[in-house]
């Protein structure tokens, strides 16, 4: 998986039990104080919002036309910092265009 270190790659769609299709990347690096890696999350949730919006979502996935998108994180760690700023951003100016974002710790 190319995860957060490949922003321009989508990492996984799915869909949940309730019909939200989900657009997944990960990030499998612990949150520190690399600027890179703020850069590479932050160009990351522009590919993804880029990919819902301009609609390449539907063209290679006819079957969530209509349906509910969110974008998540899947990451080691609860965001903290300048890395949960980016996405606390991510999530408000998302739920603007009716796109939901969350942060997700994985086990």
């Amino acid at each position: 998986m190319a995860g957060v270190r490949e922003p321009g790659v989508i990492d996984v769609v799915a869909q949940d039990a309730d019909g939200t299709i989900v657009v997944a990347m990960v990030e499998d690096r612990p949150w520190g104080d690399d600027p890179e890696q703020e850069r590479q999350l932050r160009e990351k949730i522009n590919t993804y919002a880029g990919f819902v919006l301009d609609g390449s979502l539907v063209r290679h996935y006819p079957e969530t036309e209509g349906q509910p998108v969110r974008i998540q994180l899947d990451c080691v760690e609860e965001p903290t910092g300048r890395i949960a700023v980016v996405t606390d951003h991510a999530a408000s100016e998302l739920a603007k265009l009716n796109i939901g974002f969350t942060a997700r710790v994985r086990g």
